[in-house]
């Protein structure tokens, strides 16, 4: 009974054990979270501390900093106070207008076989030449290559001052024999002014009605004539007394009037149009009438790759006496256009499908319709042409140049095809080529084909430093015999012109003279125009 007594004694004091395990650890947890509040507190305290210590020692060092800098209080201390920083902001920007200032840099290839090589030797030390004296930018936008890029395709002339300079302006849409797409060309020619009678306009759509030197400008991409640069370029050669139009590429009429009738738009590649608007314009010139063309970034390329295919051939017209590419980039790929630009340059494009997207519905090919589509997707230029290259028109590369719409296999092919520094090396015309330093969009590619140009004697390349893409905008304004434009490019592209004319005008009259038709010294050339560049 003891034994029994004893065990159950022991049981029961192990339950009590047992039963009083909970308690403990219930205070244990307590005192844990016990500690935790504690620390919050303390880290609250501390950080209240900390608080209040460093506002007292901002609110010291603003006093300070107002003992010692003694902000204005009166709106006359204010005004001086702007006028000050104003100042010390004009320093800066002169400063560094006159790091940017400096002559332009010529690359050309001293050969006997250059029709302008004596005309460059002669010119290269004279300081007021245009590819002689500084270039100085204009403040605050010729000083900063986007700033002065954004200006070139914003500033232009509006149609009321044609009037004042006596300009008339006409639209004209001409068909392509091709495939019969509608280019639309816009004209300004000079008014005639004739004692006691009424200004008279030629009539550039008759033939053999042109008797003045044509300007045949062709624009940017997603641009057209109603552009800044182009604008600036087509006043500066009507004040010359030269008949200007700039060819707008298919589909990108500025007035958003006539739209592409056809299921192809325009490419960098594609010579097509431009050999058409040529044709057309050579049937209108009288006898040995000039045309020179301009272009400017893709239509710069356009210009180029034209000339390279028909001097390659020797089918080049006789009425081109020369040409003028402005943005070159020489190479296409999308590898070579980083970001932001190449969104934008794709939504340029789509934003031109979706104006013109009635003329590529009607083309019903199944797979045409899934690759637009599917453009419209690409959020960048490479992307997009990628996608549309096998349906883009193209040319063939050898005489008579037919286009066929059998397209490339991919970007790749497109983009080789299109690279204008592959036929550089060909054109049997003078050919001036400008490019800006700081060009954001073209530079690069630029300056890694230079090469292809120096293998030519026929192309003078002129490097700047300043001018974004397309800027070249100067201050003051260049001093010709005509006010122009504010813009370096197109005074350097006209004094070009008129030295290409002056060239033409030596050989005319020693032909004539040749010829017996003309006594020799009868009419010399006047030098002073050479003495521009």
């Amino acid at each position: 009974m003891k034994v029994a007594a004893s065990n159950k004694s022991s049981s029961s004091s192990q339950q009590q054990q047992r039963r009083r395990r909970p308690p403990l650890q219930r205070s244990n947890s307590s005192s844990f979270n016990q500690s935790i509040r504690n620390l919050r507190q303390n880290l609250r305290r501390h950080s209240s501390q900390s608080f209040r210590a460093l506002k007292r020692q901002s609110s010291t060092l603003i006093e300070s900093l107002n003992d010692k800098i003694l902000l204005p209080t009166s709106p006359t201390g204010w005004a001086l106070l702007t006028l000050s920083a104003a100042s010390i902001g004009l320093q800066y920007e002169l400063h560094l207008q006159k790091e940017l200032t400096a002559p332009p840099i010529v690359f050309c290839q001293d050969s006997k076989r250059s029709v302008l090589n004596e005309r460059m030797d002669r010119n290269s030390s004279v300081k007021e030449g245009i590819f002689s004296r500084k270039v100085t930018p204009s403040l605050f936008i010729g000083t900063r290559g986007i700033i002065s890029s954004a200006a070139a395709y914003a500033m232009g002339d509006d149609a009321s001052s044609s009037s004042n300079r006596q300009v008339k302006r006409v639209r004209e849409v001409m068909k392509m024999g091709a495939d019969g797409a509608f280019i639309v060309l816009d004209w300004e020619i000079p008014m005639h002014k004739h004692r006691q009678q009424q200004p008279t306009v030629t009539n550039v759509t008759k033939a053999n009605s042109i008797d003045k030197p044509v300007i045949l400008l062709v624009h940017g991409m997603n641009n057209d004539s109603s552009f800044g640069y182009v604008r600036s370029m087509m006043r500066t050669a009507t004040e010359r007394g030269w008949i200007a139009v700039c060819m707008n590429l298919r589909g990108q009429d500025g007035q958003h009037k006539v739209k592409n009738n056809t299921p192809r738009g325009y490419n960098a590649g594609y010579t097509g149009d431009l050999r058409g608007v040529v044709q057309q314009i050579e049937y209108r010139l009288k006898k040995n009438g000039p045309i020179f063309l301009l272009g400017y970034s893709l239509g710069a390329n356009i210009v180029t790759k034209y000339l390279g295919e028909e001097s390659l051939f020797g089918t080049l017209p006789k009425c081109i006496g020369g040409g003028a590419a402005m943005g070159n980039p020489l190479l296409i790929h999308s590898g070579t256009i980083s970001f932001p630009w190449n969104m934008l340059l794709g939504a340029g494009v789509k934003r031109s499908l979706l104006q013109n997207i009635q003329s590529f519905k009607a083309h019903h090919e199944p797979g045409f319709q899934h690759a637009m589509k599917k453009a419209l997707l690409m959020p960048t230029i490479g992307t997009l042409d990628d996608t549309a290259a096998p349906y883009l028109i193209r040319n063939d590369p050898y005489p008579p140049f037919t286009p066929r719409v059998g397209g490339f296999k991919d970007g790749e092919e497109y983009w080789w095809d299109a690279s204008s520094h592959r036929y550089v090396a060909h054109v049997s015309v003078p050919l001036l080529k400008i490019s800006a330093q700081d060009d954001f969009l073209v530079f690069g590619q630029f300056a890694k084909k230079l090469n292809h140009c120096l293998e030519n004697p026929n192309v003078v390349v002129v490097k700047t430093r300043c001018g974004g893409h397309l800027g070249w905008q100067e201050s003051p304004p260049p001093s010709t015999k005509t006010s122009g434009s504010g813009s370096w490019s197109d005074v350097a592209v006209a004094d070009f012109i008129e030295a290409l004319l002056q060239v033409r005008e030596e050989d005319y009259q020693k032909t004539m003279v040749e010829e017996g038709k003309v006594a020799v010294g009868s009419s010399p050339p006047s030098p002073k125009v050479l003495s521009r560049l």
